[in-house]
């Protein structure tokens, strides 16, 4: 038996109601395409880690590279050149063509006048990291028009014909290319090229390599086949019923779809529909939980049909054998590896790899009802959980009583380093094991889906840290291999003793190249990142054994991050066990199951769980990301500005739990807590008022501290408004990765199109994520799912939905209301309004301004606003829509013209919203107090 997924298949109908053929051309004319081999370099010019993000291109201040001409005599100021000055200078591409209508340039580009090696002895790795501009050609024969797809390998910034496009493809996922419509001719292609440790490597000379790829596109619409995301079969049946594919649109208006088919082979369709010139990506989503774009759903005799929008009629059919279900073999076996799909928290399909629990011996004895737990693999940067390494990571251990489980986390790089929007796909995966037992008749061991022991490798074991000390009661046990601390890990350079040489290996990912800001705006920025500096944070892992490994002569990673957590450890008194690999790397084959390793696995299986010692801290950051510890979940902080933390000391005689806080304002007990240590009494902040805990109210009642200092508790549930911060709203910019469905992007003035458009390929390209474009410029909560993006120029953008909210754009300038306690009644009472003096600041409109703000919606929704006086300031405050991680973009953010070469520091007003949605006393506003 065989079974065949018919996925896609194109039947577009024009207006006028004809069909359009799937590959009849755009033009009739096959055209030739070709990239010049030479190309015009100037730099390199400092550029920290993660800092393009906010512009910081030093050529901004002299009108931009757009407006340079080559001038061998030119000469340009850089600190990292030996005079102080940089000239132009030229490279030459490797240029290739597959056929006529494509043409790739591979570019290497470096700058051997540079004395690298001096300046890495004194900065380490942060001096590799830089930028610079190569300017070359394209040329496009013949007399039609094209439509034309570039792919930017390696690129973050580039600028075709002068106008400029953010986002690029710097990962290489070749996911979103840019598609343009472009005459015969010349056209100008300026590349801006960023030296990146993180993506490129520390080691050898800081050469940049990039590749910029064209291909005409004839057809009206592209299926991108490699793409195709199915399932695996489990002796002939589907584990999964979750299918996805990209389709991208060529043509220049806006395409819909009317209807979408599939066969009635149990598997349910989502089509990542990416669009060109004015249009937007639509997912349409088959199953269980209905389309999420406002379809109508009816059966056919061979399948199921949905009826969407009035334009277009879509049919699509690519057929694909199952992966896994070879023709004429067999399919796997229930003990093999296998790839499951399911739906993301965002709408979208990801995978991950399974591999159930053996039943022979020793798990032969287990009973059939008895659960087991999860081993969850994190796999490195660059790497797909679906390649050889990461699936077979643990063949080696294949045999222990444990279901084996690596999420994909959407993307190879995790989307954003196994941090929110990876976690989402690992609780995700996890939620999908149930599922695939019931779909193949699994009648083995059940699993227990909130009891882990995380593994993972280099950045994979930087994502253990991050589940360590962020979902501490679901860890039962942790292995972090060659991870490095956390994305700005700053270690002080090694110095040799008597010779004064520095180790030529420093810092993973070292920030201190950035510009110079005030202090103020760098220590918002820091506070944006400190939910992903674990060094802040190890006290959360007390109880919880761990056991790193790291090769002593890892040049990707230094042992220093290892040796450093280690040490930290023991200052928390917890203790890791530590083994360095005696003239090992950073990878081989067998790296997570060496002895160490595999007696840990065996060990920590068997051992006791929630071992939590009498006495232990928490400390929590304030990005909201952050689970229970010994039951204990905080729900608000006092303020953003700062770290919470709780020292909890457990009396098991009287059964009291004392509680010493810092910084918390709500927090409550899990239901578990109550489950396992029934009859607790809460002891805070040594109050002579003691709180019984109700077993049978235990998640439901929450302790806060008044204005007073206080405690008291409630079980009242109206504090969840929007009026107060809490759930998936709490955190920086990134906070808007916590959706609960696809985008909307909410086109909000005219001629925006373009900018909306560049936010939804970059969601797509660099987290995989649907988003849709919608028009209306009014305020709204209802009718989407998800979080919203909202576009908007001048004064045109609508109200908040709360009239509390402190940020406000009219009467061409922006408001901003800052409130501080009033030291008369800063005791007096819990009403906001009669305990805070309140002042009220604005910031002119001036050309080339922009900001970003969040501000609430219902459900736990946010919205992110992307606000320009102009186009200008509107396409540089899209630069900061979430893309890499790193950049620590904090919850509001005013954009000044300097921000175009001075990047963070040409900030007119940044910070953060506290509990109430108010700017908090730590913010910065330039013309403030």
């Amino acid at each position: 038996m065989s079974i065949i997924v018919a996925l896609c298949g194109i039947r577009v109908l024009s207006e006028e109601g004809y069909m359009i053929p799937p590959q009849y051309p755009l033009n009739h004319e096959v055209s030739n395409v070709q990239f010049s081999e030479e190309w015009q370099v100037l730099g390199p010019f400092q550029c920290g880690t993660r800092e393009a993000i906010w512009g910081a291109d030093p050529l901004e201040y002299r009108g931009g590279f757009r407006n340079l001409s080559f001038d061998e005599k030119a000469e340009y100021a850089s600190p990292l050149s030996t005079d102080g000055r940089v000239k132009w200078g030229q490279a030459w591409a490797n240029v290739t063509n597959s056929h006529a209508g494509q043409s790739r340039a591979e570019l290497m580009v470096a700058f051997p006048e540079v004395n690298w090696p001096f300046l890495q002895s004194v900065y380490g790795w942060s001096a590799k990291q830089y930028q610079a501009w190569a300017r070359g050609y394209l040329y496009l024969h013949g007399s039609n028009r094209q439509a034309v797809a570039i792919f930017t390998d390696g690129i973050l910034d580039l600028s075709i014909d002068g106008k400029r496009h953010f986002g690029g493809d710097f990962y290489s996922y070749r996911r979103a290319p840019l598609v343009l419509d472009i005459t015969p001719g010349v056209h100008l292609v300026e590349l801006r090229l960023i030296r990146d440790v993180r993506a490129l490597g520390g080691q050898g000379d800081p050469t940049i390599h990039v590749v910029v790829e064209l291909e005409i596109r004839y057809g009206t619409l592209t299926i991108d086949e490699r793409s195709l995301l199915i399932p695996e079969a489990t002796e002939q049946k589907l584990g999964s019923s979750w299918a996805s594919i990209n389709v991208q649109n060529n043509a220049r208006e806006w395409v819909e779809i009317l209807s979408l088919y599939s066969p009635n082979v149990g598997v349910n369709i989502l089509l990542d529909f990416w669009m060109h010139g004015d249009s937007a990506m639509y997912l349409v989503l088959l199953g269980d939980r209905g389309p999420i774009a406002p379809c109508t759903v009816s059966d056919s005799p061979t399948g199921l049909s949905i009826h969407c929008w009035q334009s277009v009629e879509l049919r699509v059919s690519i057929r694909s054998s199952l992966q896994g279900w070879p023709t004429g073999g067999n399919p796997n076996s229930l003990f093999q590896s296998q790839r499951i799909t399911y739906a993301h928290p965002a709408g979208i399909i990801s995978y991950a790899i399974l591999r159930p629990p053996p039943l022979h011996s020793p798990c032969a004895s287990i009973k059939t009802n008895a659960s087991l737990p999860l081993i969850i693999g994190l796999h490195g940067a660059g790497l797909d959980a679906d390649s050889v390494q990461a699936r077979g990571m643990l063949d080696a251990a294949y045999g222990i009583c444990a279901w084996m489980l690596f999420p994909s986390g959407v993307t190879s790089w995790s989307g954003d380093d196994w941090h929110i929007w990876g976690v989402g796909d690992i609780k995700a995966a996890v939620k999908a094991i149930p599922n695939w037992m019931k779909a193949v008749g699994w009648s083995g061991p059940g699993a227990l889906v909130d009891d882990w022991m995380v593994i993972g490798h280099s950045n994979g074991g930087q994502g253990v840290w991050y589940l360590i000390t962020h979902y501490p009661d679901n860890v039962f046990a942790a292995a972090p291999v060659s991870g490095y601390t956390s994305i700005e890990s700053k270690p002080p350079n090694a110095i040799y003793p008597c010779s004064g040489a520095r180790s030529d290996v420093a810092d993973y990912v070292p920030y201190n190249m950035w510009r110079d800001s005030e202090p103020l705006i760098s220590s918002i920025l820091h506070q944006s990142r400190a939910s992903y500096k674990h060094e802040l944070l190890l006290a959360n892992a007390a109880g919880i054994p761990i056991l790193q490994q790291h090769g002593s002569q890892d040049t990707n990673v230094p042992a220093y991050h290892s040796r450093l957590m280690h040490a930290l450890l023991e200052e928390t008194d917890w203790l890791s066990e530590y083994v360095e690999l005696p003239n090992a790397g950073h990878w081989f084959d067998g790296v997570m199951t060496t002895p160490p390793l595999l007696k840990f696995y065996e060990s920590s299986l068997h051992s006791a769980r929630n071992r939590i010692p009498p006495t232990f801290a928490i400390y929590v950051p304030p990005s909201g990301d952050m689970s229970s510890k010994g039951g204990i979940f905080v729900d608000q902080l006092q303020s953003p500005d700062r770290l919470g933390r709780l020292h909890v000391t457990i009396d098991a005689q009287q059964k009291k739990w004392h509680l010493q806080t810092q910084n918390i304002h709500r927090f409550h007990l899990s239901a578990n807590a109550c489950n396992t240590k029934p009859h607790i009494v809460l002891v805070l902040d040594d109050m002579s008022t003691h709180f019984a805990v109700d077993p049978a109210q235990c998640d439901s009642t929450w302790y806060i501290r008044g204005a007073d200092g206080n405690w008291m508790r409630s079980n009242q549930t109206s504090w969840r408004s929007m009026s107060q911060r809490y759930g998936r709203q709490v955190g920086a910019l990134d906070a808007i990765l916590r959706t609960n469905g696809p985008f909307t992007i909410n086109i909000c003035s005219a001629n925006v199109e373009k900018t909306a458009l560049q936010i939804s390929r970059n969601l797509l390209q660099y987290f995989a994520a649907d988003s849709q474009i919608i028009k209306r410029c009014d305020p709204f909560d209802s009718g989407y799912p998800g979080n919203v993006i909202t576009i908007s120029l001048g004064n045109e953008l609508p109200a908040p939905v709360i009239s509390s909210y402190p940020l406000r754009v009219t009467d061409n300038r922006i408001y901003l209301h800052r409130c501080f306690p009033a030291p008369s009644s800063i005791y007096a009472s819990m009403n906001l309004t009669s305990s805070i003096n309140c002042g009220k600041y604005y910031i002119n409109h001036e050309p080339a301004m922009g900001a970003l703000f969040l501000r609430p919606l219902s459900d736990e929704r946010l919205e992110l606003v992307v606000w320009g006086t102009d186009r200008d300031g509107l396409e540089q405050a899209a630069r900061l829509v979430p893309t890499l991680t790193g950049a620590g973009q904090p919850e509001f953010l005013v954009l000044g013209e300097s921000f175009q070469w001075k990047g963070h520091a040409g900030l007119h007003a940044a910070g953060h919203f506290d509990k109430f949605w108010q700017i908090s006393a730590g913010s910065y506003i330039a013309n403030g107090i």
